[in-house]
Parts: C-alpha cells; sequence; structure tokens
C-alpha cells in the first residue's frame, strides 16, 4: 500500500472531498433523510391503497394484479419504516443495521420487490392483468420511492453478507457523484478527534458512525492496554487509507476496496472513527439538518 501511494496509483479524496464525503455521510444518515423517505413509502402505500379499493368497488378485486394480499405485505413494511424513524428519532443507530433490529432493512423489502418486478414487466418476463385500476399511479409512487430510498440506503444500511469490504470507496464513480449533490457555502471541517479510537479489520466496532480507514505501517504496534503489555495505538499524523463510511455499532469492521487507475484491490485496514453518531438521544435534532437538500 505503502508503495502504491508514493506512487500516486491509488486515488484518494483531497481534504475538501473528505469534508464534502463528511457532510453527506451526516445527512443520509439523519432522522431528516428518513422521515423524508417515510412520506414516500406513505405515498406508495396510498397509491396501493386507491388500486385496491377501486378494483373492489367495480368487482375485479380477484383479478387485478394487486389484491388486498399484496397491500397487507405494503402496509407490513411500512410500518418497519415508520418504527425505524421513530426509533432513530430517540437515537437508536440499530435500525441501519441487517439483524432483528434493522427496521430498514425489513421495510425494504417490499420495494425490492416491486422494484424488481417492474424491470421484468418492462422486459415482458412478467405480466400485469389488465384489470388493475390505477396501475400508473402506482408505477409512479414506486418509482419516486425506490429513487428517494437510492439516496440514502445504499450508503448507511448494512450489508446483508459478513465479510464483504465497505461499500463506500474512492474512485471515479464517488469522484463524480459529489459533484452533483448540494453543499452549504462552507461545509465544516473533518473532525480530528484527540482520544482516538480504532478498529482492524474483523474487530468489532463499537460505536455507530462516520469511520475512515487509515495506512499504519507495518512495523507499527497496534492494540489494547492488558495485563501483562502496554500495545501502543497508531500515532498521528495519520495517512488517509481510502473513503470514510459509516460504519455499526457490533459489527466487524470490514475491508476497504481501493481503487487504482487500472484495478481495484481489496485490503484490510485500520478504521479510525471520526465523528460517534449520539444525534437525537435527547429528542433533538440539529440546525443544521433544516439545511440539507437531496438530488432526487
Amino acid at each position: 500500500m505503502s508503495q502504491l501511494i508514493s506512487n500516486n496509483a491509488v486515488m484518494l479524496p483531497s481534504n475538501f472531498e473528505r469534508q464534502q464525503i463528511f457532510y453527506w455521510l451526516k445527512k443520509v444518515s439523519s432522522v431528516t433523510a428518513w422521515r423524508r423517505i417515510f412520506s414516500f413509502y406513505e405515498a406508495w402505500a396510498e397509491a396501493t391503497e386507491n388500486s385496491v379499493r377501486v378494483a373492489d368497488e367495480i368487482g375485479r378485486g380477484q383479478q387485478t394484479s394487486l389484491p388486498q394480499s399484496e397491500y397487507a405485505l405494503i402496509l407490513n413494511c411500512l410500518a418497519h419504516c415508520e418504527e425505524g424513524v421513530n426509533r432513530l428519532s430517540k437515537g437508536d443507530k440499530r435500525v441501519f443495521k441487517f439483524d432483528s433490529n434493522g427496521e430498514f432493512v425489513m421495510a425494504q423489502r417490499m420495494l425490492s420487490h416491486w422494484t424488481k418486478m417492474l424491470e421484468r414487466i418492462e422486459l415482458g418476463e412478467n405480466g400485469i392483468n389488465e384489470h388493475t385500476p390505477l396501475w400508473p399511479e402506482f408505477c409512479k409512487s414506486l418509482t419516486t420511492l425506490a429513487n428517494v430510498w437510492g439516496e440514502c440506503g445504499p450508503h448507511i444500511l448494512e450489508l446483508r453478507y459478513i465479510g464483504e469490504p465497505a461499500r463506500n470507496l474512492y474512485g471515479d464513480w464517488l469522484k463524480s457523484q459529489l459533484t452533483t449533490l448540494v453543499f452549504p457555502t462552507h461545509i465544516a471541517p473533518v473532525p480530528d478527534p484527540v482520544d482516538n479510537v480504532f478498529a482492524r479489520t474483523d474487530d468489532i466496532t463499537p460505536h455507530s458512525g462516520i469511520w475512515e480507514p487509515i495506512e499504519v505501517e507495518k512495523s507499527a504496534k497496534f492494540g489494547i492496554l492488558s495485563f501483562f503489555v502496554n500495545v501502543m495505538k497508531p500515532q498521528p499524523p495519520f495517512k488517509v487509507m481510502g473513503a470514510m463510511n459509516y460504519l455499526h455499532a457490533g459489527s466487524k469492521a470490514p475491508q476497504i476496496t481501493i481503487e487504482t487507475k487500472d484495478d481495484s484491490i481489496d485490503l484490510d485496514t485500520i478504521w479510525r472513527l471520526l465523528w460517534k453518531d449520539d444525534r437525537y438521544q435527547d429528542g433533538s435534532v440539529s440546525e443544521e439538518e433544516a439545511g440539507y437538500i437531496f438530488s432526487k
């Protein structure tokens, strides 16, 4: 890694891009973002309800492709999304995880199902019964929800499979994406903690929040104070190794993927905690969130 960095072969964010990435990760993990997503989920459920109601009114309830049973499943996922927002608003970040606490992952099930279904319909693999009222309205609300969910969910929600590298990597896509996002005129600097917390790949992450991979020389010692030996932690200055990610407390710290001009490589790393996410524990929302602007 040191050789690659010294040769400028690895793509790394500039200091200004680091500020942008930090702001972006705070935004897409905010309760403001997920309340907004919930409102679009409600709109999709309402469109489904309207279709079911009209089908029943015209006596097509047994023929429609959106029967009561489908509406019930969507309502169940809507309830998970609402519970996720309620818990997040009280400071519970476990709602982002892929486990029994993962309300948003459970809410995503019907959204994923119907997004894939629309793709199959467009390809002609599946069809929709002609006796399905308000189908265009259903599709429009579904597509809108998928767009706003896609702006936040893929960058924050925990991955299903343990052992996958962190999903946000710095490369051509992220570099280009940052140019399309709206940022405030003055972005706060990235925090530089004095009391550092670290987690190696495969260590259990102690806190939910924004972590940044750093490079540590092979000769450097890393560990914790034990009864027998005092092993030193990495010392500043810290050399950035890749893009920041939102990591989840209680889960294993992942590898990272780094991009060069011609290749991508998965590597173990040491994550440094830049910002512990302790928002909303007192029920308040910071003034910063009033300025959040979303693209979708």
